[in-house]
């Protein structure tokens, strides 16, 4: 019994050491998703400030028209001003009036025109930012997918060989009874269900073993288990 249990606790080994080789390859997608969702929100960000520069060029567009608009009425007034068909002094002192209050309201314009182009060229700089940064980003994804592609053959590869190991300890045990209570115990210990005692300790639950049950440890042959946490013990031999 104790050269199965021997083989039992390799076997615990190489089952811990695939389980940690299959938990890594579960993560494996995790880089891949969180640069996913860097683009996405970088996309989405992109999308916003397209939407931005869409509005505000259309403000800009009207305060163009507003100016040209204004520009217009500047010149007309002008012409009547300075065409010689008014005389009337009080006349040409309200047109002087318009025509001031009318350059007045255009320097306003220009200068939100002003405003808003170079929140336009801070826009475009943005953006052009985000493009960049979602070319890079898009980069980094591809250079990832294939490292992952890699690393899951790397991985799968490794795991093939730990089967093939698995299977000879399981074919030298040749104990389907002990196999499966191995198993149970292996799936509900989270991967210690035999543990070596050294020191009238129990390693999985850290009960103080009874005296009887090291004597059996130490010179009987039968499986014995914890009477606390029911893992299968077995006494650490030293060279």
């Amino acid at each position: 019994m104790k050269e199965k249990l021997y083989s039992l606790l390799l076997l615990q080994k190489i089952d811990n050491e695939i389980a940690w080789e299959n938990a890594k390859r579960d993560r494996l997608p995790e880089r891949i998703q969180e640069k996913e969702r860097e683009i996405a929100n970088l996309e989405k960000k992109y999308l916003q400030e397209r939407n931005r520069i869409k509005e505000l060029q259309i403000r800009i567009k009207r305060r163009e028209i507003d100016a040209k608009s204004i520009n217009d009425k500047i010149e007309k007034s002008k012409n009547e001003l300075y065409g010689g068909k008014i005389s009337d002094i009080k006349e040409l002192k309200h047109l002087q009036k318009v025509i001031e209050s009318l350059q007045e309201e255009r320097d306003q314009v220009e200068e939100d025109l002003l405003i808003l182009m170079d929140e336009e060229d801070n826009l475009k700089l943005e953006i052009r930012n985000i493009e960049k940064e979602l070319l890079e980003i898009k980069e980094q994804l591809t250079e990832i997918q294939q490292k992952t592609i890699q690393e899951d053959r790397a991985i799968q590869e490794y795991i093939k060989k730990k089967e093939i190991e698995r299977q000879e300890v399981v074919d030298r045990i040749n104990d389907r009874s002990l196999i499966e209570k191995y198993l149970l115990l292996w799936n509900e210990k989270k991967g210690e269900a035999i543990v070596e005692i050294e020191n009238a300790i129990c390693s999985g639950c850290n009960l103080s073993l009874p005296s009887d049950v090291i004597y059996h440890l130490q010179n009987d042959d039968y499986l014995i288990m914890c009477p606390n946490c029911n893992r299968i013990l077995i006494w650490k031999e030293t060279s």
